[in-house]
């Protein structure tokens, strides 16, 4: 003990009395240090807007649009719209694809972005027989970046979802307001379809009639006082369909009000979005303030947390009832948004019933709980103010809309009725005329013969088809669907299915969690830095003289422990303080970061002491074979069969495993195992040390020597 006391003592003196080997220890300690923070730094968060709106994607619009119903239409104009209030990424708008191109080939643009001359047809052909997928074209340079196609990926989806959320939009908008007009005036689309089949039987059965009639009358061209009887009965069954048309135009026209007027719906609704909001409000100031510190959670838990809960449901039972009364209203698509905003506060009534009294197990978790309920009440606010807004101005606009639409349908419909009349008067003159000619008129009434021939079979036709879809659920579903609020089409039909993820250890910022991997990749380099830059083998001094194993091993290793101690505490020390990672357990951070360093400095400083430069040369294989296959970067489960097997055996396995239960959270006893099997580590590295350092003794110095010969190799 005398011999290693005296060996530590002369090395702090050696060191201290160089001005140099004081700048070179203090590089030993930081230089690792810097490397972990510059890491972590770049991968903070490279998928926030902050990130990626400096990222550089080149866009170009080439549709040429296309004609519907008589209008002009151009979805690539919609989608670059879109794409232009977007502000996640840098899009740089250009002239033509080949532009596109170019930047992306030059390296000026990550990606392009190219939507084709024909993806407006492409879309619309869903209306025709032959219906194309449209595509929109995406190219991106794998050379420029390893990580940068990774992010072009992502940005990727959100250019399909921002796209299909533009079409599906502007799809379900039409889709709303061509039904308008038919909800408005209350017609019924079941009860529309089994009328119109009905009276086209009826149509058909008279036409039977006006047919035997015909026949008849072409077989006895001599009855022409018959004929003639017979034409103005045919006459007189068409004049009383027409009528019928006419009759049901008039019970359409008399169910349509002349405005509507919404305002105690609207006063009532904005009552108790005004309601909400204040309540929400209240709910989002009592919790924010009990998330701040485990005290002030636990005085609300003991005494508000029941009256919350009470509140909460009595929000809720306020929201089911208006939902109910205005689905009873056939207001749909207001009680659908009433009905969302139900489900959130049921959603924090249950939420808050899981709520108990924190300590230092399960803080943690009461925060996740609380987190997520601000982030509802925050859904609330925000949908009930939403819900404020769009009734102002918005339902009278639209229902008095769809009025003035209906009375132009039944005004074009009432035109056409009058064209009818007119061509019946003309065969009445004709028939008239036909008196003076039976030979004209025997030719007429074949022509007349083939004409309600055709007429009939296309009647029972329209009947049976009436017939299919007046019996159909389907009907029922489209009409829902068609008559419901704009916006909750659009949101559904873009997005039918929401999953809701809720992290169980969550961590905020992807650099804190890829902080646990360069913090043990810093220590390690720390380590090896330390052994490289530093004589691990103690120089014979007369005043010691012969010095054992251990002496030698345990001299000069208290000065590498205290420098790994010092890595270890300005590494982790840094990472809280200065880069500001998110960390559940920061104390017991410092303290796995101080047992990591002790290890790895066991390890390394004992592979050299026993093998000299082929010691440091195993540290850096070992370094090497675990950054790859230590799961820092990758599950182990996509690794190479061979890093699977050797996976267990790995230091830095359990060193990363250790920093990340201290930065998520801790699950059962894996931090304090972590630890103990590093320890055992460090511990089978000192005795390997010790043991190996004489037997192999003979093989260094050979190997020394022929490394000597070639007078080149350190």
């Amino acid at each position: 003990m005398k011999n290693i006391l005296s060996i530590i003592i002369h090395d702090f003196k050696r060191l201290t009395a160089s001005v140099v080997a004081i700048v070179i220890l203090m590089g030993i300690c930081v230089v690792p240090c810097l490397f972990a923070w510059f890491n972590i730094f770049s991968n903070w968060d490279p998928f926030e807007k902050e990130a990626t709106s400096n990222f550089q994607i080149a866009v170009a619009n080439e549709d040429e649009g296309a004609e519907m119903l008589g209008l002009n239409v151009n979805v690539g104009e919609k989608v670059m719209d879109v794409l232009g209030s977007n502000d996640q990424v840098g899009w740089q708008f250009v002239s033509d694809k080949e532009k596109a191109i170019e930047d992306v080939r030059a390296g000026r643009c990550y990606a392009a972005v190219v939507i084709p001359d024909d993806f407006t047809k492409d879309v619309l052909s869903l209306t025709s027989d032959e219906l194309q997928h449209p595509q929109i074209l995406f190219y991106e340079n794998d050379k420029t970046n390893a990580i940068a196609p990774r992010i072009t990926s992502e940005l990727r989806k959100i250019l399909e979802e921002k796209a299909d959320q533009a079409f599906v939009d502007t799809l379900g908008k039409y889709l709303t307001e061509a039904a308008s007009a038919a909800d408005a005036a209350g017609l019924d689309p079941q009860s529309a379809f089994s009328d119109l089949s009905t009276r086209l039987n009826d149509l058909s059965a008279s036409l039977d009639g006006s047919l035997s009639m015909v026949r008849a009358a072409t077989g006895l061209s001599a009855a022409a006082n018959d004929l003639l009887d017979a034409s103005q009965q045919l006459i007189g069954s068409s004049e009383n369909a027409l009528e019928l048309g006419e009759n049901l135009l008039d019970s359409a026209e008399e169910k349509i009000p002349e405005k509507v007027d919404t305002t105690s719906i609207k006063d009532t609704v904005n009552k108790l979005t005004a309601a909400l909001t204040a309540d929400a409000t209240k709910l989002e100031t009592d919790l924010s303030a009990a998330s701040k510190d485990m005290s002030a959670y636990n005085a609300f838990a003991d005494k508000k947390l029941n009256d919350t809960i009470a509140l909460t449901d009595k929000m809720k039972t306020s929201v089911d009832n208006a939902a109910s009364k205005l689905k009873k209203l056939d207001l749909t698509g207001l009680a659908s948004r009433f009905e969302k905003i139900s489900g959130r506060l049921g959603n924090i009534s249950d939420r808050l019933g899981q709520l108990e009294q924190a300590d230092a197990s399960n803080w943690a978790q009461m925060q996740t709980i609380l987190n997520g309920v601000l982030g509802d009440l925050d859904y609330i606010k925000s949908n009930a103010s939403s819900i404020e807004k769009d009734l102002t101005g918005k339902l009278d606009k639209k229902l008095n809309d769809a009025i003035k639409d209906s009375e132009k349908a039944i005004s074009h419909a009432r035109e056409a009725l009058g064209d009818i009349y007119g061509d019946m008067d003309s065969l009445e003159n004709a028939l008239a005329g036909s008196e003076k000619s039976l030979k004209s008129l025997q030719g007429g009434l074949d022509g007349t013969l083939k004409t309600i021939a055709s007429l009939q079979t296309g009647c029972r036709d329209l009947a049976d088809l009436f017939d299919r879809f007046a019996d159909s659920d389907m009907l029922d579903d489209i009409n829902h669907l068609m008559t419901s609020d704009v916006e909750v089409i659009a949101e559904n039909l873009a997005a039918p299915i929401k999953m809701d993820t809720e992290a169980v250890f969550p961590i905020d910022t992807f650099g804190s969690v890829m902080a646990p991997f360069y913090t043990v990749l810093a220590q390690w380099i720390g380590a090896l830095l330390a052994a490289v830059m530093i004589h691990v083998q103690v120089k014979r001094k007369e005043k010691w003289g012969d010095l054992t194993v251990r002496e030698k091993f345990f001299g000069r290793f208290r000065l590498f422990l205290i420098i790994g101690l010092l890595q270890a505490l300005l590494v982790s020390l840094g990472d809280l303080l200065y880069v500001g990672i998110y960390c559940v357990h920061p104390v017991l951070f410092v303290l796995a970061a101080c047992v990591i360093g002790v290890v790895f400095v066991t390890i390394i400083y004992s592979l050299v002491f026993a093998l000299e430069n082929i010691g440091l040369a195993l540290s850096v294989i070992i370094m090497i074979i675990q950054v790859t296959g230590a799961g820092g970067l990758y599950p182990v489960e996509v690794l190479p069969p061979i890093f699977q097997k050797i996976f267990a055996f790995m230091p830095f396995q359990y060193a990363i495993n250790a920093l990340r239960e201290c930065v998520g959270g801790t699950y059962g006893m894996t931090f304090l195992k972590c630890l103990g099997i590093l320890a055992l580590f460090g511990l089978g590295a000192a005795i390997f040390g010790l043991l190996a350092h004489k037997p192999m003794n003979g093989m260094i110095e050979k190997v020394n020597e022929s490394k000597n010969e070639s007078e080149i190799m350190l």
